[in-house]
């Protein structure tokens, strides 16, 4: 197939571009949001009701990590820093843990016991979310700063540091 010109001007491109990242966001924020509802709504053995969505997702995220990283972008509004990094990890803590704790609350009823399973249940889920994404988040500002670095100084992918 022929490939056509590109008929629009500066600004039209550029609300295209804004329309676009617009609707991949929609499009990665709902699928985190059905795949919890999901999650919540059949419990645990839903793993055949939500691997379409899954997939899906993690290949969005892991490709905007991917890219972010090899332009040497870290986000719009957010320094690079440990701060943020931790203020990340918590607001994925506090999800995950809300998550596990309505799942586990939802699979055994609604007595006190439950309760408290749910209830350290999630605090686990959230302390295990916390750790692996503090961890992750670290890794990614490690890389990010390296290749930043290499962007500025210019120097080519195949070429050592000295």
């Amino acid at each position: 197939m022929k490939k056509r010109k590109n008929k629009l001007d500066e600004m039209q491109e550029q609300k295209m571009l804004h329309i676009e990242s617009r609707g991949c966001w929609i499009a990665f924020i709902g699928l985190m949001a059905v795949i919890a509802a999901q999650l919540v709504y059949y419990g645990r053995d839903c793993g055949n009701q939500i691997i379409g969505e899954t997939i899906v997702f993690l290949c969005m995220g892991c490709y905007i990590v991917f890219e972010c990283v090899r332009n040497g972008v870290w986000d719009r509004k957010f320094e690079p820093n440990l701060k943020v990094n931790i203020c990340a990890s918590l607001i994925a803590a506090v999800a995950a843990g809300v998550l596990k704790f309505l799942i586990v609350y939802r699979e055994r009823g609604t007595d006190d016991v439950s309760l408290n399973a749910g209830i350290a249940a999630g605090s686990v889920s959230g302390i295990n979310t916390f750790i692996l994404c503090f961890v992750l988040l670290s890794i990614m500002l490690v890389a990010y700063r390296w290749r930043k670095n290499r962007l500025e100084n210019g120097l080519p992918d195949e070429q050592e540091d000295k």
